[in-house]
């Protein structure tokens, strides 16, 4: 008898509630071919995950679109209103980046309570509320305020609410892909937004970014729940189903399957919930992934990256003269923001053939090194060491920046969060790292006027790009390698550390 099926046996002993672990791992073959059978017409397991997974894409469009919108919008509402105080004007833009805070807050506890699809239908109904108020504003500016908390509030949500459903239904091999689109996402929104606003009314734009939304929780009201969450709340024959229906019935998926069951069924189920999570965040596998976590996501925020979306055009104006027609100034928007999607496409690719680390550190050393060069140009045209500004090296620098910064930077926090959590502390883990982000991105947003006004765009780029090299030294020597690792290999590389054996470890999962 295999060990698999002796500890199986000593579940079954000691709990007597796992008959469906016996019959999965020694069904009849009746009943295998049954499983397979109920499986044969339905599509493979990768385009059923796919088609889910473009659900959450299509919510993530709508937290793209909040963070692109204000771009567009601000300048229009400055030409309809006359003027509009700076003051105002980093309120609008970073009121959504305010509510991301109690979006995160919100976000761990309902995915645990309520599970992560029900979780996700709840935000596309407050996705879809918060851009009918903007939409529908009419140029008040306290209702456009509410608006943009609103949508913040649901993009705080989806922040660590994503990533954790897409990293659950999907295999490794697939993980990757997957999750960085969720980044890819996040870029799509903000050129859309773009897009709708530089050809239309910023309030008729918002109503298109509200359809982003409502088209995932359409998709997402049709999945099954995640295979882990259902585990977690011992609904043992529904987590096989929704095993079965995203990762197939093939030999690995059903050992994958016994071993994800075995180790929720070891968990102390005595404890009560607060006494299961004192002590699950004093473990390793904890606070380790949090720190990492924190660190990466606050580097996402310093390297500027939402700063430009929130003020490109701004932004482009300095780099190419504000002499320069406008009509120039939202091409180079929007040819940012093309090259910005351009690089993500081109980074789900490439880590699912790159590990994350060697894409972290490549992506945190370019990012600083284009910041600070960018930051010395700008520093000599000021200073008259450089009499004419140049458009294409000015923009020719942004757009390596754009591209290196979208190539890790901003795109792998996001990515691995999704990954590094064990799964009963997932929701919190992934709540409080991603809310971190949020207060950085507060921080960063808000600020960036006053920066610009007190230190000058350059004096900004430095910040930005010193910041940058801190955080990618950190990272060098602290953050793991998790490509085609599964979500337990993953616990145990921080249970156990670099010393023990990866193959015991993989034979211990």
């Amino acid at each position: 008898m295999t060990s698999d099926a002796v500890s199986l046996r000593q579940l079954d002993m000691d709990h007597g509630t796992v008959p469906e672990l016996e019959k999965l791992k020694n069904g009849t073959e009746k009943e295998i071919s049954e499983k397979n059978d109920e499986y044969v017409n339905q599509p493979s397991p990768f385009r059923r995950q796919a088609i889910i997974s473009f659900g959450v894409f299509m919510l993530t469009l709508g937290a793209g679109a909040t963070s692109g919108i204000s771009a567009i919008m601000i300048p229009q509402l400055k030409h309809s209103r006359g003027h509009i105080s700076v003051e105002m004007v980093s309120w609008i833009a970073a009121m959504s980046s305010l509510a991301l805070f109690f979006g995160n807050l919100v976000s761990g506890y309902l995915m645990e309570r309520f599970g992560r699809r029900v979780s996700q239908l709840m935000l596309a109904v407050c996705f879809v509320s918060g851009w009918l108020i903007i939409g529908f504003s009419n140029d008040i500016l306290y209702l456009i305020l509410i608006g943009r908390f609103i949508t913040g509030l649901c993009q705080g949500w989806l922040g660590p609410l994503g990533p954790v459903f897409v990293g659950e239904i999907s295999t490794p091999a697939h993980r990757g892909f997957f999750l960085a689109a969720l980044s890819l996402g996040i870029a799509v929104g903000v050129f859309l937004a773009h897009l709708f606003g530089t050809f239309l009314h910023w309030s008729t734009a918002s109503l298109l970014c509200g359809l982003f939304p409502l088209t995932g929780g359409i998709i997402v009201y049709y999945a099954p729940e995640s295979p882990a969450w259902l585990a977690s709340r011992d609904r043992i024959d529904e987590c096989i189903h929704s095993f079965q229906w995203y990762r197939g019935t093939s030999v690995a998926m059903k050992t994958e399957l016994d071993k994800m069951l075995i180790d929720m069924r070891n968990k102390n189920k005595s404890q009560s919930k607060l006494q299961a999570l004192s002590a699950n965040i004093k473990k390793p596998e904890f606070y380790k992934p949090l720190l990492i976590m924190t660190v990466f996501f606050i580097i996402c925020q310093l390297s500027g990256v939402n700063v430009v979306c929130a003020y490109t055009t701004e932004m482009m104006k300095e780099l190419m003269g504000h002499s320069t027609n406008s009509s120039y100034t939202y091409a180079a928007m929007l040819s940012i923001d093309v090259l910005r999607c351009v690089s993500l496409a081109v980074a789900c690719v490439l880590l699912r053939r790159s590990g994350r680390r060697p894409m972290a550190l490549f992506s945190g050393v370019f990012t600083s090194l284009s910041l600070i060069s960018l930051a010395l140009y700008l520093y000599l045209h000021n200073v008259n060491v450089i009499h004419h500004m140049s458009p294409f090296i000015s923009l020719g620098l942004m757009a390596f920046y754009i591209v290196v910064s979208n190539m890790g930077v901003s795109l792998l926090p996001w990515n691995m969060v999704g990954e590094l959590f064990a799964v009963e502390t997932k929701g919190i883990g992934s709540g409080i790292s991603v809310m971190m982000t949020s207060i950085a991105f507060f921080g960063v947003v808000k600020s960036a006027p006053a920066m610009f006004i007190a230190i000058g765009h350059h004096g900004t780029y430095l910040f930005y790009g010193l910041s940058t090299l801190c955080g990618t030294i950190f990272l060098f020597f602290c953050l793991p390698e998790t490509k085609e690792k599964t979500l337990l290999q993953i616990e145990e590389y921080f249970r156990y550390g670099k010393k023990k054996d990866t193959k015991e470890i993989s034979a211990n999962i």
